[in-house]
């Protein structure tokens, strides 16, 4: 059985790794197929609505729509494409792409990305059953409850401690696409708690993908506060400082007429950036 089981991890790995080389594949020959019109920049994101995602295929969001019109005014074409996270930060990373967004800032992401000045904000909470009565002031109050949460993302150091350290009753990690989608289904299903979920982002896909989750809601408590979201140009792209600096100019002139407002406004988006 344990032979079976390292054969088919293996495989998965595999797997994975096949389908990274092939991304990189594609996405090289795109580079390469560009590389004689240097006006158009690579860029890669994950489904992540409203923020970005891919629709119809068409790749829409209220970041999206940000950086697509700032990165035009600096004379380029932005061709955006949607993959999962884990492949797309590795893609990035090797500079297969100029820039990957929407992303928060850390210090080991500051080591391999030239970030840009806060495009948006974000906000994690915990989501839950509206039929299970949950509050909390510290982690620890959560011990008797599953946690789900989503494999490669920015979560504040105590989460991240208190999974290591097994404070929840269980943590279960999801890996993959469609994240957030997924973590409410195992939230109906009964089979965690809570999850760890952006505000915005699971609350779009209840109210879009309504009856499904209607018996879900939140926990109005933030974990670790607001954090600002950027679009980060791979160190290994070239060019990527001066073209940091060039977006952080002509998004503080975006900003500044109003324009990134106006695209929050129809989103129905209300950030602490713009207050």
């Amino acid at each position: 059985m344990r032979n079976r089981r390292n054969h088919m991890k293996n495989t998965k790995t595999l797997l994975f790794k096949l389908k990274v080389v092939i991304s990189c594949c594609v996405l090289s020959a795109a580079h390469a197929a560009l590389a004689d019109n240097q006006n158009v920049l690579p860029i890669i994101m994950e489904n992540f609505p409203p923020f970005e995602f891919e629709r119809d295929g068409v790749i829409t969001g209220f970041n999206t729509e940000i950086i697509t019109q700032v990165i035009k005014r600096m004379g380029y074409e932005p061709e955006i494409k949607a993959l999962p996270w884990a492949r797309a930060q590795l893609i990035a990373q090797n500079g297969q792409v100029a820039a990957i967004y929407g992303m928060a800032k850390n210090p080991e992401r500051e080591q391999v990305y030239y970030f840009s000045d806060p495009i948006s904000t974000v906000e994690d909470v915990f989501f839950k059953l509206k039929s299970k009565s949950i509050s909390w002031q510290t982690l620890d109050d959560l011990k008797d409850y599953r946690v789900g949460y989503s494999n490669g993302y920015g979560y504040i150091a105590p989460f991240w401690a208190a999974v290591k350290n097994n404070k929840f009753k269980g943590a279960s990690q999801l890996s993959g696409e469609n994240l957030e989608l997924r973590q409410l289904q195992e939230l109906r299903l009964g089979r965690i708690d809570i999850a760890v979920c952006e505000v915005t982002v699971c609350n779009y896909l209840i109210q879009t993908n309504a009856p499904q989750f209607d018996m879900i809601d939140y926990i109005d408590q933030p974990l670790g506060g607001v954090r600002t979201y950027h679009i980060g140009f791979s160190k290994k792209w070239p060019g990527a400082e001066k073209l940091a600096k060039q977006f952080n100019v002509e998004l503080a002139k975006f900003i500044a007429e109003g324009k990134r407002r106006a695209i929050f406004e129809k989103y129905g988006v209300v950030s602490p950036l713009e207050q």
